[in-house]
């Protein structure tokens, strides 16, 4: 991913990155189960799902907990949304982290609540991270595909 910017904002840090290509759907749930998986693990504090950017968040927490953490099975998973907002404890980072996903565009927002983090490390500090998830998401569609194939 592409380092775009940052900026505080109401207490928080944002920053923004482009992926390499624009994403749709399959793309945002990908990333946001690898950011469960492999590093939010049951520390998840928010799941939400959005119209489109700029309306009201509905948040789906629950849902996600129910399902045991597996996005694709929560219904409002099925049904496609403009925006996906997961955040949790980062283990990986050790702090707290909000990613947005935004379907149809390249645009991936982080958030996170402590300056110091990037006073001391950069504002450059996420971009291993966010490369590695927009990875990991790929091959995890490419590996969902071949299964497709292989099942037909």
């Amino acid at each position: 991913m592409i380092f775009q910017g940052i900026k505080e904002m109401n207490d928080w840090v944002m920053v923004e990155y482009h992926s390499t290509w624009s994403y749709g759907y399959e793309f945002m749930l990908d990333a946001a189960q690898i950011l469960i998986d492999t590093d939010f693990k049951d520390k998840v504090q928010r799941f939400a799902v959005a119209e489109i950017s700029g309306a009201e968040d509905q948040e789906r927490i629950n849902e996600l907990k129910a399902e045991n953490y597996i996005i694709r099975d929560c219904d409002t998973s099925k049904r496609e949304h403009g925006v996906l907002t997961i955040s949790g404890m980062s283990d990986v980072m050790e702090c707290p982290v909000q990613v947005v996903f935004f379907n149809q565009t390249n645009i991936v927002r982080i958030f996170c609540p402590f300056r110091k983090y990037f006073d001391i490390h950069g504002d450059h500090v996420f971009d291993n991270y966010m490369n590695s998830v927009e990875i990991k998401a790929y091959c995890l569609a490419v590996e969902r595909k071949a299964m497709d194939e292989k099942d037909k």
